[in-house]
């Protein structure tokens, strides 16, 4: 109980401290220092011009507009994050963030485009995902053989993230994007993080706790033997939006605070698998939703079961 109470209040703090930086209000300032700045830090910078277009969301790290490449055309997602002047800790941050998966190129994932930094905020260019979120298509309920097709995206996803070391630590429905040509993409990074050992799994690989509370995995909550969690963590997530995306509905829907949830994870509950489901369905949710880390199946495993064993159109 003590541990549930130490990361519900760890959890708290933090999400406090993303709110207040969401908050603040900066002046833009195209100058030449701001591009040196993102040599600096090691970024790509953008070399296209841009016009920035409609908000077509806001979180607790920023807000996301539409912009247009006036060179190519392109239409594309920009993220905008403010910071303090000078708030190099911060800057730092969101660059190590920004590094994990710069290099990779997945039809499954988001793909980054590059940044612009100036002295009070950084611009972030990523693909655009024209059909909204998997949060907003499953409210309006999903049958079975498109809940197969999407799970093994997801799954393919989660798996080219893992194969490189990385934890995404978000994964919920809001940062699932869908596109006009059917694919699904994973995205939002903003609490990945990039793991020493890429070729194993190890379920005290990370040892803070970010994340949206009704997809968090025991382990992370717990904090067992100060252990942390590892890429498992993703894979209990992964359970969690395939229950959205059945009942239309977030995990522990019904209770409204993150201490509840939490409370009710950390006690060692799980969140009840849907009866409309078919048993294939049930099966591959019991292997993700394993209380125990070590006997929960990683992404490579859950791509040979049977649930997913469907054809995407890029196969």
């Amino acid at each position: 109980m003590e541990a549930i109470q130490k990361s519900v209040r760890l959890f708290e703090e933090k999400r406090y401290r993303e709110m207040r930086r969401k908050n603040i209000i900066g002046q833009v300032c195209d100058t030449p220092k701001s591009y040196d700045n993102v040599m600096h830090v090691g970024l790509r910078k953008v070399t296209f011009k841009w016009q920035r277009g409609n908000k077509i969301g806001e979180g607790q790290y920023g807000k996301v507009y539409t912009c247009i490449s006036v060179d190519t055309g392109e239409l594309m997602a920009m993220k905008e994050i403010r910071f303090q002047p000078n708030d190099h800790k911060t800057i730092k941050e969101t660059a190590d963030e920004l590094k994990i998966f710069e290099g990779i190129k997945h039809p499954n994932l988001v793909r980054y485009f590059g940044v612009e930094l100036h002295r009070e905020e950084m611009y972030i260019f990523m693909e655009y995902c024209d059909e909204g979120t998997l949060e907003e298509v499953s409210r309006l309920g999903l049958q079975e053989h498109v809940i197969r097709l999407y799970s093994k995206q997801i799954t393919v996803a989660i798996n080219v993230l893992h194969e490189h070391g990385i934890v995404h630590r978000d994964i919920k429905g809001a940062n699932i994007f869908l596109t006009s040509s059917g694919l699904i993409k994973l995205g939002d990074f903003g609490c990945s993080v990039k793991l020493k050992n890429n070729a194993q799994t190890m379920p005290g690989e990370v040892n803070s706790t970010l994340g949206t509370a009704a997809y968090m995995a025991p382990e992370v909550i717990t904090r067992a033997k100060g252990e942390g969690h590892g890429r498992a963590a993703d894979i209990w997530s992964l359970g969690c939006v395939v229950i959205e995306m059945v009942t239309g509905k977030r995990p522990w829907h019904e209770y409204e605070h993150n201490f509840q949830i939490m409370y009710k994870v950390g006690m060692g509950h799980k969140p009840p698998i849907p009866d409309r489901l078919s048993p294939e369905g049930k099966d591959f949710l019991s292997h993700c939703l394993e209380s125990e880390p070590g006997t929960r199946w990683t992404a490579s495993q859950l791509l040979d079961h049977p649930f997913v064993k469907v054809c995407t159109d890029e196969e």
